[in-house]
């Protein structure tokens, strides 16, 4: 017997392609700008982040600066809060405070009351980042202090215009 092969058989295998230089470009050039996109951001929340912590412990701090304060002005029968200056405190009294908390951001003092000698408002700035504690009017104990409330918000300056 003759073996001949029949001349329309079609082998039947593996195919392979060529890619396209032009997409595997594309392909690295888009994973790049997406790795770079997300680290940039998580980098720029982490940041933020923790400096947001920060001006938190510091506003903790000045709450207590601003409460041993208080209490040495009312020792002396004057008040730490001084509403016609415009940063709610006393002649001295942002010394004092920038001394017991080894804090160098600026406070305002929205109120105070006089009868647990705590602040109920207050605002601490440092640098862009702007703490607002507001009490809650809960008390913990006798005199142990108020409970509140404290927000950090972070600014950006868009814009300034200097008046001439």
């Amino acid at each position: 017997m003759s073996e001949s092969k029949a001349n329309g058989i079609i082998i039947e295998g593996t195919r392979f392609y060529k890619r396209s230089s032009f997409r595997e470009a594309l392909r690295i050039v888009v994973i790049t700008v997406v790795i770079f996109g997300l680290s940039s951001f998580l980098a720029l929340w982490f940041a933020l982040d923790t400096g947001a912590r920060q001006a938190y412990k510091e506003a903790r701090d000045i709450r207590k600066a601003l409460r041993a304060v208080g209490t040495e002005f009312y020792g002396d029968m004057s008040s730490i809060y001084d509403p016609n200056d415009p940063s709610g405190l006393s002649e001295g009294a942002a010394e004092m405070i920038a001394e017991i908390s080894h804090r160098n951001g600026t406070v305002i003092l929205y109120e105070w009351d006089d009868k647990t000698n705590a602040p109920l408002r207050f605002e601490y700035r440092k640098g862009l980042y702007q703490v607002i504690y507001i009490d809650s009017g809960n008390r913990t104990g006798n005199q142990t202090g108020l409970e509140g409330n404290f927000k950090v918000y972070y600014s950006l300056e868009l814009l300034n215009y200097d008046a001439e």
